[in-house]
């Protein structure tokens, strides 16, 4: 259920209801062995039931000529929310991580602030976090993200895009006990691409730099980030990709 109220006439409030549920995937009823994709040994339940969830999202919006702001707030109440916990126990040289379920809850933040610089330049920023817990033992769950912000450019010339940015993340250290923490990082990625126009067609070359700062980091919701750590310094292959121009009546032969 959605709800949309304007205030003003650049300003509108929306709130949206949601009521779902979700079946335990196959791995979650079944597992009973090495996962070496993500170093743990797992161990399903059969006996888990179906997650059952209501949330509640909240926002509000503002857009005008040069500036763009949203700012959103969430609440889910996941009743027989599934998780692997980890345990203590090790087998074939792996951490042994149970299949369970319980009452959670999450709760969270997401905001975006755009405003246009000049005419061919807009700074970009975006922030979001999300705190979730057991709501029988009042304990972190496992797994979940730290406060995230982005700051960044997006610059226009001609046929050409550039849009730097620094992608930040905190420490994470609301764990379980088995848990570990995370360390906070930065890293400086940048994505540029030159659009060729022509009458029917647009030709896209793009690529993709990232880590530009080599930042030695680990993602938190990796399961190997124990001694894997995230790609270092590197460039991806550009990409050329045809475009055909879209008219009233369909696709310009």
């Amino acid at each position: 259920m959605r709800l949309r109220i304007p205030i003003g006439g650049s300003t509108a409030f929306v709130t949206n209801h949601t009521h779902s549920y979700l079946a335990p995937a196959l791995e979650e009823f079944y597992n009973n062995g090495p996962h070496p994709s993500n170093a743990a040994f797992e161990i399903g339940n059969s006996d888990l039931d179906r997650e059952r969830s209501n949330g509640i999202d909240l926002s509000l919006c503002y857009s005008i000529g040069r500036v763009g702001a949203e700012a959103n707030f969430f609440y889910y109440h996941i009743d027989n929310f599934i998780f692997f916990a980890p345990t203590e126990e090790v087998e074939d040289g792996l951490p042994v991580v149970n299949a369970t379920q319980g009452a959670s809850r999450f709760v969270g933040t997401e905001a975006r602030f755009d405003v246009r610089l000049t005419r061919n330049l807009w700074l970009l920023s975006s922030l979001d976090y999300v705190n979730a817990e057991s709501k029988d033992s009042k304990t972190p769950l496992p797994w979940i993200p730290p406060l995230r912000g982005r700051v960044g450019f997006e610059a226009f010339y001609k046929g050409f895009r550039f849009n730097p940015e620094v992608i930040m993340a905190r420490n994470q250290d609301r764990i379980v006990p088995l848990e570990s923490r995370t360390a906070g990082y930065a890293t400086v990625n940048l994505t540029a691409s030159y659009t060729i126009a022509q009458q029917h067609t647009a030709q896209t070359i793009s690529v993709n730099a990232f880590n530009l700062n080599d930042k030695l980091y680990f993602n938190h919701l990796s399961f190997i980030k124990g001694f894997m750590p995230e790609i270092g310094r590197g460039v991806r292959n550009a990409e050329c990709e045809p475009e055909r121009a879209i008219k009233s009546g369909g696709a310009s032969p």
